[in-house]
């Protein structure tokens, strides 16, 4: 179980125009529960978040209220990594075992070349 105070819950949840009936049927609960969780703070339970988060296009650490920035996890993801570094690590996980290592391979390669 996780708590939360609700209030990123309720900011949220207002800013993407949902109702708290809305979310109760997303996730399978009552609009009185989701009432309790922003009035009142409370657990919620691991799958109740992620369908959360997953729902309002969030990071679970926005409703835990780690952070301040409501931004979808790929946003956040993307503003931190460069364009070539996504599409890098893209390639990378679409490849077998013997690719990667070749890759592996020849990014140190590539690396001592530079140092000549």
């Amino acid at each position: 179980m996780n708590a939360i105070t609700g209030e990123n819950l309720r900011k949220l949840r207002n800013k993407r125009n949902i109702t708290q009936t809305r979310l109760a049927v997303e996730l399978g609960t009552s609009q009185e529960t989701i009432s309790n969780f922003e009035n009142k703070g409370s657990n919620l339970s691991n799958e109740h978040l992620k369908n959360m988060a997953k729902f309002l296009n969030t990071t679970i650490d926005y409703l835990l209220e780690r952070t301040s920035n409501d931004a979808p996890l790929n946003e956040v993801v993307n503003n931190l990594v460069d364009k070539q570094l996504t599409e890098l690590l893209n390639n990378y996980a679409q490849l077998n075992s013997y690719q990667k290592k070749d890759l592996l391979w020849y990014s140190e390669a590539l690396k001592s070349k530079k140092d000549q």
